[in-house]
């Protein structure tokens, strides 16, 4: 196993998630969803993890509602700010 942040694992599937749902255009752009990512990522502590059970344990930090309440939160903001400052 290599050096990985799971937070930008976890973070690239929730802004994918919503901004899939989304029926505006800029939420169809891959800038957005990186500005989107990469504004999130920079609020919330890095996860990083180099063996298998660095990343168990980090998966199931995730089932805990203050994990998921932190990126839903951060993500709104984000949003947000991307959604008034497009990059199309």
């Amino acid at each position: 196993m290599e050096l990985k942040n799971y937070m930008e694992i976890v973070v690239e599937e929730v802004v994918e998630r919503e901004l899939s749902s989304r029926d505006e255009p800029w939420a169809k752009s891959k800038k957005a969803k990186l500005d989107v990512m990469a504004f999130i990522l920079n609020r919330l502590s890095a996860r990083y993890v180099v063996t298998d059970k660095g990343w168990i344990m980090t998966k199931i930090k995730e089932t805990e509602v203050q994990f998921q309440a932190d990126i839903l939160r951060e993500m709104v903001k984000a949003i947000e700010v991307v959604k008034k400052n497009p990059r199309i």
